[in-house]
């Protein structure tokens, strides 16, 4: 049981670490060019070995984002494409490869046919589903961060976003629930606490973003249960902005 809880932490935390991190500037804001950031992972507080990985490149108003950890629990792999142009986001494709020690892999993929209205969600080559996409935008699990991050610059303290999730239409929410100084590889940052709102109080999902870095992510805390808590903290980044 245990196994499994830190390996459900460790998957929640990498969806979490990659969607805060590499997200993207207000109107307001300079653009981001590129990001090279490394992450140190750890359990149940010990570091440990493992880190994390995130490269977001921009090509005029379209983003590639790539996210790959390893560890004994979890090795996993994922992508994003979208466009973003004056703060809105228009996801293009998701995929996430995920190769757990425990159980089966998992090869998630999400393509967006815009000209459809259409979004189609495959998993394993097995399950197929369809979206319509012409009531509301839906995000993929990283892109709607990217928006997120215009509101967090815009000052909001709660929003909510529509996405695919799993293989459902879910909306997830945040709030900003206070302030912290991070130690991370950078040194002593001073950052927002942005949690996820769930309505399992057990489960908690902390990101504290740094204001000073042009708002980009310096922790991640995840808790699954009592018995296993994951964390994420900056160890090194480079990145550039311009106007």
């Amino acid at each position: 049981m245990l196994n499994f809880s830190l390996k459900n932490s460790y998957r929640s935390l990498l969806t979490s670490l990659f969607g805060f991190t590499a997200l993207l500037p207000t109107t307001y804001a300079q653009n981001i060019d590129f990001i090279d950031a490394t992450f140190a992972i750890g359990y149940n507080g010990n570091m440990g070995n493992s880190q994390g990985k995130l490269n977001v490149t921009r090509h005029q108003n379209t983003y590639d984002a790539t996210f790959s950890a390893e560890h004994a629990l979890l090795d996993i792999t994922q992508k994003a494409r979208f466009s973003m142009k004056q703060c809105a986001v228009t996801p293009s494709s998701y995929s996430n490869d995920a190769r757990p020690a425990i159980k089966s892999n998992v090869k998630e993929n999400i393509r967006f046919n815009w000209a459809q209205k259409q979004a189609t969600y495959t998993k394993n080559e097995a399950e197929n589903k369809q979206f319509t996409l012409a009531k509301t935008t839906l995000y993929d699990p990283l892109s709607f961060f990217f928006e997120a991050r215009c509101d967090l610059m815009a000052g909001k303290k709660r929003f909510t976003y529509p996405l695919i999730y799993k293989g459902n239409e879910r909306q997830h929410t945040y709030a900003v629930v206070g302030q912290e100084t991070v130690k991370t590889g950078l040194g002593d940052v001073d950052a927002l606490i942005v949690e996820r709102v769930r309505d399992n109080k057990s489960r908690q999902t902390r990101f504290y973003v740094a204001p000073s870095l042009d708002y980009m992510l310096v922790k991640i805390e995840h808790r699954e249960s009592a018995l296993a808590k994951a964390t994420a903290t900056l160890t090194a980044m480079n990145y550039k902005v311009s106007p």
